[in-house]
């Protein structure tokens, strides 16, 4: 075991210590889409359940959100747990929007927003949201990195926190690279970078010094045209289910829609463990190639998302390190 990842993990025990009752626990926003990052926070946030034996009462992605729905499920000792990632602020305003209306029609219970990085293009948008979530007297935010976490004590919430990402929890869950074979002359790279908003002049910056491109892959590319079909399927009859206030549809496609996730995590990490090497600019291919043992380096995004995360958390574990040019 590795000493670094065993305590990244053990470090997630802070948030189970402030469920107020195990048996009594809503949770919001899991990812009902292929981004395959989300999708490991997601298994690693299932995984922390069940580890620490907590019950949830009730499970909704987006698309199937609605607060009249949820207000039937609220009790005083209920505890309300927002999905955790990388789209807290105004980059992803519909996912933003559903974690306001929750503090705003919620104020007597516990909220806690598992582990985020922040970011915010505009300030007047950030001070507006913070001064919702301030005025809210029971919310906990937990931050991936040291400057989230000074904007959210700052501006959020006093009981802010420090935590790694919830995926961590998956470690000791999944097959690790034996690293101590022989290793062949020719070293395989796969070159794991972004080509959404967040990527970086990084990414252009490698690919142009490739004489193949064969191994350069983002989420997307690992995925197959059924993954998109059912993600489509399952994203329009939550729709339909929350329109027609179907929960019995909502709930069925909840487990279908987390056992296809295990199913892609599981596609990728063949392919991740297929190679010897990982340069990514995505945190998730990152902290994956970490969690399966894989050497790899860690490029910034582009607002600094990988490289708060590296020195606050995977510094220390000896076969990754940054990028460098």
């Amino acid at each position: 075991m590795n000493a670094v990842l065993q305590s990244l993990k053990q470090k997630l025990q802070q948030i189970n210590s402030l469920i107020i009752d195990k048996n009594d626990v809503l949770y919001f926003d899991y990812p009902l889409h292929l981004n395959v990052g989300d999708l490991l926070i997601y298994a690693g946030t299932e995984q922390f359940f069940k580890d620490y034996h907590i019950k949830i009462r009730l499970r909704r992605s987006l698309q199937a959100f609605d607060i009249h729905e949820v207000k039937k499920y609220i009790q005083p000792n209920t505890t309300i747990l927002c999905h955790g990632g990388g789209n807290f602020g105004d980059l992803y305003p519909l996912i933003q929007q559903m974690r306001e209306d929750i503090v705003r029609e919620f104020p007597h219970n516990r909220i806690i927003l598992l582990p985020q990085t922040a970011h915010f293009s505009d300030e007047k948008a950030m001070l507006v949201a913070a001064e919702l979530f301030s005025s809210h007297s029971d919310l906990h935010l937990f931050a991936r990195d040291s400057k989230t976490f000074q904007l959210m004590q700052s501006h959020f919430s006093k009981n802010s926190y420090l935590s790694p990402d919830m995926a961590h929890q998956l470690y000791g869950n999944l097959p690790q690279k034996d690293r101590s074979l022989h290793q062949s002359a020719v070293q395989k790279t796969l070159y794991f970078l972004r080509k959404d908003i967040e990527k970086s002049y990084i990414e252009t910056e490698i690919q142009a010094q490739l004489a193949n491109l064969d191994n350069v892959k983002d989420w997307e590319d690992i995925l197959l045209p059924s993954d998109l079909k059912f993600e489509l399927w399952c994203s329009r009859f939550s729709k339909i289910a929350n329109k027609f206030h179907l929960a019995f549809m909502k709930n069925k496609i909840n487990d279908l829609w987390y056992q296809h996730a295990l199913n892609v995590i599981e596609r990728c990490q063949r392919i991740f463990l297929s190679y010897d090497n990982v340069i990514t600019s995505r945190l998730h291919g990152h902290i994956f190639s970490c969690l399966l043992g894989i050497p790899n380096q860690v490029c910034d995004n582009s607002y600094g998302k990988n490289l708060g995360y590296y020195q606050q958390w995977t510094k220390d574990i000896d076969y990754t390190t940054l990028y460098e040019k």
